[in-house]
C-alpha cells in the first residue's frame, strides 16, 4: 500500500486550518481602533465602523456635541474619545453614574462637524457584560503598563493624594509594591482611608498607567 504523501497531508491540514484562522484574523480586523477614527477622520468620513469603547455618558466630552445635546461619548483605555448621535445603549443612560466605564460595541457612520471633528451616527449599540475584575497589585501593572492596558482589575491600598507636573491634585492608591495614578474617584474620600475598587487600566497624556472608570467596591477610614 502507497504511504500518504507528506506533501498533500501537509496541504489537507492547512485546508482544514485555514478557516479557523481566518475566523480569528477577521474577528481582529472587525472592529478598527477608536484612536485611528480620532487622529485620521478624514480617512473614516462616510464609512461603517465598529469599535469596542465604555460608556461615558456625558463626561469626558470631546469638545462641543456635533449634533444634538444628547450627544453621548465613549472613551478607550488610550484616552481616544468620540461622540455617538441618535440610539442609546439599552439600560445605560449619560445621566447614570452607575453606566459610566460599561463596555459597549458601536456599529456607526463616522460623518465629520462642519469644524472636522468626527462622531458616530449609530445603527447599533450594545452593552456587553461587565467583565469580572481580576485582583493585581500596583507592581503588576507598573512593570508591565502594555500588557495590563485595557484590563479590567481590582486594587486593594491606601487613598494618597499629591500634585502632578502641572501642580494639580492627584490622588493615588498605594500598596506595598508601590503607587498608581487614579483618574478620578466617583466620590471623595480622606487621605488614608483603605479602598478596595476596579477600574480599567489605561494611560495619562504622558503615556503613564493610571485606572481609570475608578467604582469603588468598599472603604474603611
Amino acid at each position: 500500500m502507497n504511504r500518504f504523501p507528506l506533501c498533500l497531508l501537509a496541504l489537507v491540514v492547512a485546508v482544514l486550518l485555514a478557516p479557523a484562522a481566518f475566523a480569528a484574523a477577521d474577528e481582529l480586523a472587525v472592529f478598527t481602533p477608536l484612536a485611528e477614527i480620532v487622529g485620521a477622520p478624514q480617512r473614516f468620513a462616510d464609512q461603517f465602523v465598529s469599535v469596542r469603547a465604555t460608556f461615558q455618558g456625558w463626561h469626558n466630552a470631546p469638545g462641543a456635541p456635533p449634533v444634538t445635546r444628547s450627544d453621548w461619548v465613549v472613551q478607550t483605555p488610550d484616552g481616544a474619545a468620540i461622540y455617538c448621535t441618535g440610539k442609546f445603549p439599552d439600560t445605560l443612560r449619560p445621566e447614570d453614574p452607575g453606566a459610566r466605564g460599561r463596555a459597549v460595541t458601536v456599529l456607526g457612520k463616522v460623518c465629520l462637524s462642519r469644524s472636522g471633528q468626527p462622531y458616530l451616527v449609530v445603527s447599533e449599540v450594545e452593552a456587553t457584560q461587565p467583565t469580572l475584575e481580576r485582583m493585581v497589585s500596583v507592581s503588576q501593572i507598573l512593570f508591565d503598563p502594555l500588557g495590563m492596558q485595557g484590563r479590567t482589575v481590582g486594587l486593594l491600598g491606601v487613598l494618597s493624594k499629591g500634585y502632578g507636573h502641572r501642580g494639580n491634585r492627584i490622588y493615588l492608591l498605594a500598596d506595598p509594591t508601590g503607587a498608581i495614578t487614579l483618574e478620578r474617584l466617583p466620590k471623595l474620600y480622606p487621605k488614608g482611608t483603605i479602598l478596595r475598587l476596579r477600574g480599567l487600566v489605561g494611560t495619562d497624556e504622558n503615556g503613564l498607567p493610571i485606572v481609570k472608570n475608578v467604582e469603588i467596591v468598599s472603604a474603611k477610614p
